[in-house]
């Protein structure tokens, strides 16, 4: 039989009374997407009592859509990466519009030399293909040592035969270094050489297109709302809307967190600006570089070695962005994604010159329904080191690659620059996480981190959502919000 949406909330609300404690206290740290999509589906199950603790003055984590020029840009989340199995797009593409194939899902992206010269585009799908082969290979599993030994030692091996006879040496050291680039910036790491070749655990990329924008003055934002029951023509009734807003307690920043704090099993949380909060579970979203930095003192007592170790055994690295506004459009003649590939010499002379932070940058975007900004992707130590620059030096070190990269080709005057600055940010310390060689050494991974602390009782009353504890979907969006609902619904079952 069907069941009334009425009747399914008065059923969750008596599940909470009579299983539990009434109204359970339950703290959510940090308001990104995880926070937020763990509080959404409490709320619409009948929890009441929610609070949520974020440190800044502002919901979303990284998910940071921020006005610029005449209209938005990412400065942390961006597009949606595929839709088969992927809670973002199945939630967001219900609404018309909403979503669109990104103008860099073209297959468009061009490799460009120091020189000037465009690689031809058949030369460069043949190396990307090879590539892509080498990072994909079932070798990899039997192999000892780090994916950096693995993918060169495999690169050239290739490129010794026959087929690939026509190769430069100089172009295959230059693809070289441009596709670990490439590597670094999708999974965030400085080096593939801090990477196992053999991973207990792997990424699963949803199937579809990697590459989907938004449309609308919220951009990625929108799935905030979405989530929440709160945005504009939601037809789902079972979507209770929450009020996020009044859920929160900003500039929150949690110090503290006493998980067998009192004699009657109380959870006692405390912020930095001297507040106190009593709580039945805990739910912890923070990124898991502030784990890193703050778990030692957080935590009382200290967490079970099995949280500890995934703390210290997960990588998590920077990827950084700069917008660029123009008071003209990107010349048409620029490509919509442009990989940067460099000559050992031109490279030489950059790192000698005032621009040599701009080494960081691998790639340049163009942005959707944004013609006049440019976008610079920075990976490494390289663009953490950026972040602690003026934006006057940011902005000539960009003009000065793309008087390299574009060559002949002519800019406007730039009338504005935004960056992230994700590192230096104490309440993130990076952008998203991934696996290492420690991470393998020590037999942990993203499952770990989100193993429920349990008291004397065996009750869940510290939990941990993030992307960084999806073994699956880590380092996105969809795996944050999976792991929210998937907390939330451990303390659904447990008071249900």
């Amino acid at each position: 039989m069907k069941w009334s949406t009425s009747l399914l909330g008065l059923l969750s609300f008596i599940a909470v009374v009579v299983n539990g404690a009434e109204n359970p206290r339950i703290i959510i740290v940090g308001a990104g997407a995880a926070g937020v999509a763990a509080a959404s589906r409490l709320y619409q199950r009948g929890f009441r009592n929610i609070t949520i603790l974020e440190a800044s003055q502002r919901i979303g984590g990284r998910i940071r859509t921020t006005p610029f020029g005449p209209g938005i840009v990412e400065l942390g989340a961006q597009w949606c990466h595929g839709e088969v199995g992927n809670v973002v797009y199945q939630l967001a593409s219900v609404y018309p519009g909403l979503l669109k194939s990104s103008i860099i899902a073209d297959e468009d992206a061009v490799l460009i030399r120091s020189s000037g010269a465009r690689v031809p585009e058949a030369v460069a799908d043949r190396l990307q293909t090879m590539a892509e082969g080498i990072i994909e290979s079932d070798q990899r599993d039997s192999f000892a040592g780090s994916l950096g030994d693995f993918f060169t030692q495999k690169y050239w091996q290739t490129l010794a035969t026959p087929a690939y006879k026509d190769i430069s040496r100089d172009l295959a050291e230059q693809f070289l270094v441009y596709y670990h680039n490439y590597e670094r910036g999708y999974t965030a790491y400085d080096s593939w050489f801090e990477v196992a070749a053999s991973e207990t655990d792997s990424y699963v990329e949803p199937a579809g297109n990697q590459d989907i924008a938004w449309n609308g003055k919220k951009g990625f934002s929108a799935i905030l709302d979405i989530v929440s029951g709160n945005y504009p023509g939601t037809t789902n009734t079972s979507l209770t809307p929450v009020p996020i807003n009044s859920l929160v307690k900003y500039g929150k920043f949690v110090s503290n967190i006493q998980w067998k704090g009192s004699s009657d099993g109380d959870v006692i949380v405390k912020a930095q600006d001297g507040t106190t909060y009593e709580a039945d579970n805990v739910i912890v979203t923070v990124s898991l570089g502030v784990l890193k930095e703050n778990s030692a003192t957080m935590f009382s007592p200290a967490l079970p070695t099995v949280n500890q170790q995934a703390i210290t055994g997960l990588y998590f690295g920077t990827v950084n962005k700069i917008f660029v506004l123009f008071d003209a459009p990107i010349p048409e003649d620029f490509p919509n994604t442009v990989h940067l590939l460099w000559y050992k010499s031109d490279l030489t002379a950059l790192r000698q010159s005032p621009h040599a932070w701009a080494e960081a940058i691998s790639t340049f975007f163009r942005i959707d329904n944004q013609p006049n900004v440019l976008m610079a992707w920075m990976n490494g130590a390289e663009g953490r080191r950026a972040e602690y620059l003026l934006n006057a030096p940011i902005r000539d070190g960009v003009l000065h690659l793309l008087k390299i990269f574009g060559k002949g080709l002519k800019f406007g005057n730039v009338t504005g620059i935004l960056r992230s600055k994700w590192s230096s940010d104490r309440l993130f310390r990076g952008s998203y996480s991934s696996r290492s060689i420690t991470t393998e050494n020590l037999n942990t991974g993203a499952r770990a981190l989100g193993t429920p602390v349990r008291n004397a009782a065996n009750e869940p009353v510290l939990l941990f959502a993030g992307e960084a504890t999806n073994p699956v979907h880590y380092s996105t969006v969809h795996g944050a919000i999976d792991s929210g609902f998937r907390e939330a619904n451990r303390l659904i079952r447990y008071y249900g």
